[in-house]
């Protein structure tokens, strides 16, 4: 290898090459691998096969997952404010900047996540709005991670943004590199990889929300791939760094594109970008507030100054970012597996919900929904939950559901007991007014004309048969693979619709799945709920 094609590997290592689209890249990062033109004819993949292996991270499945558990390892676990709902993860070579994704997915680990939505900028090809892959699996010297084709094909038809394009793929790092990580810490997940680059904020909220339209009600992880300052004497990448991780910690959108400029205007010499991902970054920001984050907290910064092969003289800087939220809208974790029951045990245990409110408690948490989505629509503090009664203390499940004039304006919730009774009808509260995908938040003008209505759970029972199942008495989720659906129990009545009618409705409409899925595999479980709502 000769001195110029060595030196031009390791600062592609270090900051991923960026051949389109980084503002100021310098030639000689080229990495040495088969040139692509725009004018090259994608061809049919069934399999997207690693294209940066033995380069950016160990081609060797052994090597490689030594490697990354080692980084694990050596990952410090943050206390978090709530699930990790996003993250932002850098993609250069492991030997700069895989201690600082390691810090960013040991936060994840073990959690259970059905699907991950990776977002990457394009380094070697042209990309209008959003490229979505045209394989349905991803392949590593890990193994192989299945492609959700269905939230594909459902993102396309969401905005006119998205569109197929392999090639974006075939050779892109930025989503390549956080695979081995994934398939670390999660066990089974499926993989939207998504390539984005140079696109306006407008276009980075619009993809945001379709990408949450899409992701409401599942369990999904979202991450944005971004290397940081890129080319900076050691200090300065320090510095410009710093001020770009403060600005995204205050979780503002349009703050992290005005930092941009503003740090990219101070004329600091060999700056090539802030951000390499800024656009991926910005639009997870966003996609995961919809989602229901609220927070985001730096985990871990880095530079390839710091790393033994480092060169301070021009630095690429690496972050580790976590998007929190108490509860990701309309998600279940995989409910555990109840002791085994016969009917006469199951339907006891779903008429005795235990725990249930009066009508002096049930009129306390619907005023309190009320004041905490006034207090919070108007930017004020909201009220602290009652505690004049045990039962507000005791972790519990619920839901918020909201209707204005009769029509659904918003339903967010809780499939599991995470929070006392109180500080649950708080969040969920706020999440329905202003976090429900389906939906813009409540305006304060419009919160004289809601309804309010809450649902209090029992836990859930898997059941052997649909025939279980009593519509206007059960909740009922489905669950196959990666897909999952949820239906309160007043939904079904409300709607006239018989146990088959729901059961259709769920699967095809709820869950992504064959309407029939029932019938064919698809687990149910049951839940019964107090439900109670405001006078008319």
């Amino acid at each position: 290898m000769s001195r110029h094609v060595g030196r031009a590997l390791l600062v592609a290592l270090a900051c991923g090459a960026m051949l389109w689209g980084c503002r100021g890249a310098p030639p000689d990062t080229q990495l040495p691998i088969e040139p692509i033109g725009g004018h090259v004819a994608a061809a049919e993949q069934t399999v997207r096969e690693p294209a940066v292996a033995g380069a950016f991270y160990p081609g060797d499945a052994q090597e490689l997952d030594g490697a990354v558990r080692e980084m694990l390892a050596a990952a410090d676990r943050v206390e978090l404010p709530g699930r990790v709902i996003a993250l932002m993860a850098p993609h250069a070579g492991y030997i700069y900047s895989g201690p600082t994704a390691a810090a960013a997915y040991a936060q994840i680990e073990g959690l259970d996540i059905d699907t991950v939505i990776v977002i990457g900028p394009s380094h070697r090809v042209p990309v209008t709005g959003v490229a979505l892959p045209e394989a349905d699996t991803w392949h590593t010297p890990l193994g192989e991670v299945p492609i959700d084709t269905e939230m594909c094909a459902a993102l396309r038809e969401a905005s006119d943004l998205f569109a197929p394009n392999a090639l974006a793929h075939r050779y892109e790092h930025s989503l390549e590199v956080q695979l081995p990580f994934l398939q670390t810490v999660l066990d089974d997940f499926a993989l939207v990889p998504l390539v984005a680059q140079d696109f306006p904020a407008e276009s980075c909220r619009a993809a945001a929300e379709a990408i949450a339209q899409v992701a409401a009600g599942r369990s999904v992880l979202l991450v944005a791939s971004s290397d940081m300052s890129h080319y900076p004497v050691y200090e300065q990448a320090n510095r410009v760094d710093a001020a770009m991780l403060d600005t995204i910690a205050t979780f503002d959108g349009d703050a992290v594109f005005a930092r941009d400029a503003e740090l990219m205007g101070e004329g600091v010499a060999d700056l090539g970008c802030t951000l390499c991902g800024l656009e991926p970054v910005v639009t997870v920001m966003e996609a995961a507030k919809l989602l229901g984050a609220d927070s985001a907290h730096v985990i871990h910064y880095a530079n390839s100054g710091d790393a033994p092969a480092g060169d301070r003289g021009h630095c690429v800087g690496y972050g580790a970012v976590a998007f929190c939220g108490a509860e990701q809208p309309g998600a279940a974790e995989e409910p555990a597996e109840p002791a085994a029951t016969d009917d006469a045990e199951g339907a006891a245990g779903d008429a005795a919900q235990e725990g249930e409110l009066d009508a002096e408690q049930q009129a306390i948490l619907l005023a309190l929904a009320r004041e905490t989505i006034g207090a919070h629509v108007a930017g004020g503090q909201v009220p602290s939950p009652p505690d004049d009664a045990p039962i507000f203390g005791e972790e519990r499940a619920v839901f918020v559901t909201l209707h204005e004039h009769g029509m659904l304006r918003g339903c967010i919730g809780s499939l599991e007991a995470r929070e006392p009774l109180g500080e649950a009808i708080i969040s969920s509260a706020i999440s329905a007014a202003t976090r429900d995908p389906r939906f813009r938040p409540v305006t304060a003008d419009e919160i004289d004309d809601l309804h309010i209505e809450i649902s209090v759970l029992s836990p859930m029972r898997l059941v052997d048969s649909a025939e279980e199942i009593v519509v206007g008495t059960h909740g009922v989720l489905v669950r196959q693979g990666v897909r999952s659906g949820v239906f309160l129990p007043q939904v079904a009545p409300e709607q006239g619709w018989d146990r088959e009618e729901m059961l259709r409705h769920l699967c095809a409409e709820k869950a992504g799945l064959a309407a029939d899925a029932w019938r064919h595999g698809a687990r149910l479980y049951v839940f019964t709920a107090q439900v109670f709502g405001e006078a008319e």
